[in-house]
């Protein structure tokens, strides 16, 4: 490795300099095991929404609402999600409505927030029961 200062601001803390090549190393082994560990990690989100998925339908189609577990309840929750306002969004509604002052200006802003698709979305929730004395509040 070789280092190349700044001419600018002088090296000072030779000390420090000297530290440099064994935290960068350091840094770079922490780098990677983060690499490894993230990797891993996106495998385990992976499979854990292929059961989720596995889980949600048999509850669907079986019109499960909860199950008990023995760390709380597990519910089936539905949520209403709104459709995000993209430039594709923006140019279909802007192209289908457009005007120039500021009362139409208004009404296009309200014409386009109406048009905004609302669809539901799955998911599991555990819910942890709470504990007699417990000061801690647990939030869902």
């Amino acid at each position: 490795m070789s280092i190349v200062t700044n001419s600018i601001t002088p090296a000072d803390d030779s000390n420090s300099l000297k530290e440099l090549p064994g935290l960068l190393k350091r840094w770079m082994t922490l780098q990677e095991e983060i690499a490894t560990i993230s990797a891993e990690l996106s495998q385990r989100r992976k499979h854990s929404k292929t059961v989720k998925e596995t889980i949600l339908r048999i509850m669907d189609t079986n019109k499960v609402a909860a199950l008990n577990v023995s760390r709380g309840v597990i519910s089936h929750r539905v949520r209403e999600k709104v459709e995000p306002v993209t430039n594709t969004y923006l140019m279909k509604q802007c192209t289908a409505f457009f005007e120039g002052d500021e009362e139409k200006a208004k009404t296009l802003v309200d014409f386009l927030e109406n048009k905004r698709a609302v669809s539901q979305q799955h998911d599991l929730k555990l819910v942890m029961p709470k504990v007699e004395g417990d000061t801690l509040s647990r939030r869902s």
